[in-house]
């Protein structure tokens, strides 16, 4: 029994009314029923979730401490406030446009997070300083709300921008990640609302910063280190740029030692058997064989209740369908059309470890067991649905051609180390029998086409002469001959065929020609043009981007010794993982263009917004050491992670050259001196929302699962190294963009 749910609906609702029938049932009929559930889509959806807010709950402690220690019990306090006050909101304005709670939702509450608090801050550090300064505490407040509401919406503006490309991207993947963007602006434009408002107010309330003199402020060997780093690379400027140069570049080598996967498997413990027979067999025979690889199961791998008390894992239960796809219980599953040659198995085991360790041993079997059978078994993936790891389309006119570059092919992904269970889609050639109907001799003998092909029809499939109708049911009565006619090529030969036109009937051979030839079972185009695909699996380890670089210098050498009008190209995962990417490449101009407008309607300036998006790629560093150091991989989450990280990164310049504005403009400061004395005031806001946006997001790293786990790497440790380079870099640049000389500074 399949239940769906309607659009909007809540699943642990309606898992919680299944659970209440199924038992409703078994107590009012105890007798011979038996309730097993294959999927029940409500407990891992309810402990996905569940899971989700316990990491979110972490991650609201860990970045509560973190201020806590930062800024003192009271400031401390005065910041975090902000956290559950933006959620309630951001919860609410969710709720008002139909925004639900799911994994993608939630971990974009945990990545917004630490985002978050960056403007409560920058807005309390502000108070605090100008009181320190000998500022009463209204005029302070008022003085930095007015301050750096421009400045703060801006920052939040551009971070958001930076997450537009994943919403306006045009394919499932990016449909897919869309509550990204939406739950990501929403919490900071909450959060920067309640920065101008209740942020000030509670630092009225509760601040007592005490006085000290402006030039003793920055006196702490914290900040003397700092501007001893800082003013060395203003001298050494060309130096420094260097060095950021070359580092750059290094790591952009580096980016090879990456593996690089497009969505990881599953975590859930359900893997799936996708069983398909040479084109053509009957489902009498795919039936057999699924009760073949049944018996396998439940002699070699199914464990029962007491076994599995005792620490013994193994396969708890599946369901296998015949003729058709499963259900479409999960958004990655593909499902595949009606056909009698296809069965597919949804297994569960007690654990996904143990799946490790059982796909290899099915695939054995089926394979020594049933050499003609293509099994393709595998864990539940994530991501979009894709069919085949390793796909190459091979296309042309002649079909004897296309099958010898096919074999070409073939032979190819044989000596490769990872390629597995390698088919095409055509299958195997199956015998056909050919009449060939000689059209003078037909005509003389009074038979037509369809004279032959009514007769033919009558004798081998069988022909619906009438109907038997009882009670509410039409039967059909069908004529045909008997079995052993039918496979008997000489009684075929003699068959008579009754034309319609005189009443009369001859023997086929006498107006037709018979013959046995090996032909296509599935003869498939694209473009117009028959297209054969080469597919392959993959063993464990091998990702399909590594057996995709071998092949490409391959096949370019390849193709020019192939006749005119015959080609190549990758599908697979390799070409889903290029169009998903591409949605969110051609949208990233229009995210460009926008944080660009509000970076230059924001400075008056197009320098200031130039040395901003230089320093964009600077988290591109952390990227790439993040990855090789923890052993992950680069895949469409990470491309998403990046491109937050952007937005994280703009917003810290912003901040830091608004700074240097205010210094110049507003305090009189010279511009050596402002560049120096705003870097000091902004280093520990940069510092305190770094630290916070990592410590929000390890929860997610630790506890997110293998799909999350690139994307927090890719902020956490791009956003540690952009930190530290654009506290060096901003103020390197701005002295050269605006011709600043420190030759004879002294602080």
């Amino acid at each position: 029994l399949a239940i769906s749910m309607r659009e909007g609906g809540n699943i642990i609702d309606l898992g919680r009314q299944v659970e209440e029938t199924v038992a409703r049932v078994e107590s009012e009929y105890p007798i011979g029923i038996d309730f097993t559930f294959i999927q029940f889509q409500a407990d891992p959806v309810n402990r996905k979730v569940n899971e989700f807010i316990g990491n979110l709950m972490q991650a609201v402690a860990i970045v509560v401490i973190v201020m806590l220690l930062s800024l003192g019990i009271r400031t401390g306090l005065v910041v975090a406030s902000l956290i559950p006050m933006a959620m309630v909101m951001a919860l609410m304005i969710m709720g008002f446009f139909g925004i639900g709670l799911d994994q993608m939702s939630l971990a974009s509450l945990i990545i917004a997070l630490g985002m978050l608090v960056d403007n409560a801050i920058v807005m309390s550090e502000s108070i605090m300083v100008q009181m320190g300064e000998g500022k009463p505490a209204i005029d302070a407040a008022v003085d930095s709300a007015s301050e750096l509401r421009v400045p703060l919406l801006i920052s939040s503006l551009t971070t958001v921008a930076a997450f537009l490309p994943i919403f306006l991207a045009e394919s499932g993947t990016g449909e897919y990640t869309a509550p990204l963007f939406k739950v990501v602006a929403i919490t900071l434009l909450s959060s920067w609302i309640l920065s101008l408002t209740m942020i000030p107010m509670l630092c009225v309330t509760f601040f007592k910063a005490k006085q000290r003199p402006a030039e003793t402020a920055y006196e702490s060997r914290f900040y003397q280190s700092y501007r001893r780093f800082l003013l060395f690379a203003l001298r050494h400027r060309a130096a420094s740029v260097s060095a950021v140069i070359l580092i750059f570049i290094l790591t952009l080598r580096a980016f090879a030692l990456v593996p690089v996967k497009f969505f990881p498997d599953g975590d859930r413990p359900t893997f799936t058997a996708e069983l398909r027979l040479p084109v053509g067999s009957t489902l009498e025979n795919t039936d057999r064989t699924v009760a073949e690889v049944e018996r396998f199961l439940r002699d070699e791998m199914l464990v029962d209740a007491d076994a599995i008390a005792e620490g013994v894992e193994g396969v708890t239960n599946w369901a296998a369908f015949m003729g058709e796809g499963a259900p479409r219980f999960i958004l990655p599953l593909y499902v595949e059309q009606e056909t009698p040659e296809y069965a597919i198995f949804i297994i569960n085991a007690t654990s996904r470890d143990v799946i490790d360790e059982m796909v290899p041993d099915l695939r054995r079997f089926c394979f020594e067991t049933f050499p003609d059978l293509k099994a393709q078994i595998d864990p539940l993936p994530l991501g979009p649905p894709i069919t085949n790891p390793i796909e190459i389309r091979i296309s042309g006119r002649d079909e004897d051609v296309i099958f010898g570059l096919v074999d070409t092919v073939k032979a190819k992904l044989h000596s490769l180390a990872g390629p597995i269970g390698i088919s095409d889609d055509w299958g195997a050639r199956a015998k056909k029998l050919m009449v060939r109907i000689d059209e003078a001799r037909a005509r003389r003998a009074g038979v037509s086409n369809l004279d032959i092909a009514i007769s033919l029809q009558t004798a081998l499939t069988g022909f619906d002469t009438t109907q038997f109708r009882e009670d509410d049911k039409v039967i059909p009565v069908t004529l045909r001959s008997v079995a052993a006619d039918r496979r008997d090529l000489g009684k075929l030969e003699s068959l008579n065929v009754f034309s319609q036109a005189t009443g009369q009937s001859v023997p086929l051979e006498q107006v037709a020609d018979i013959e046995v030839a090996w032909e296509p079972a599935d003869i498939r185009r694209r473009n117009r043009l028959k297209t054969v695909t080469v597919q392959s699996d993959l063993e464990p380890g091998v990702t399909a981007i590594e057996i995709i670089d071998q092949l490409t210098p391959w096949l370019e050498q390849q193709q020019s010794n192939w006749g005119l009008g015959y080609s190549w190209e990758f599908g697979g995962e390799y070409e889903t993982s290029i169009d998903s990417n591409r949605s969110i490449m051609v949208k990233l101009p229009v995210a460009a263009l926008i944080i660009v407008l509000l970076l230059v309607g924001q400075f008056n300036s197009f320098r200031r917004p130039a040395i901003i998006l230089i320093t964009i790629p600077l988290g591109i560093i952390g990227v790439v050491i993040g990855l090789i150091v923890l052993r992950s991989y680069f895949g469409f989450m990470t491309l998403l992670g990046i491109i937050a990280l952007s937005g994280i990164v703009i917003n810290n310049a912003i901040v830091l050259l608004d700074r240097i504005r205010i210094e110049i403009e507003e305090n009189g400061l010279e511009p050596r001196r402002a560049v120096v004395e705003s870097a000091q005031r902004r280093l520990r806001p940069i510092l305190l929302t770094t630290g916070t946006t990592i410590g929000g997001l390890l929860p997610l790293y630790l506890g997110g699962g293998p799909m999350w786990e690139p994307m927090a790497v890719a902020i956490m440790f791009g956003l540690l190294f952009a930190t530290g380079l654009t506290l060096g870099v901003v103020p390197v640049l701005y002295s050269l963009f605006f011709k600043v000389s420190y030759r004879d500074f002294e602080y």
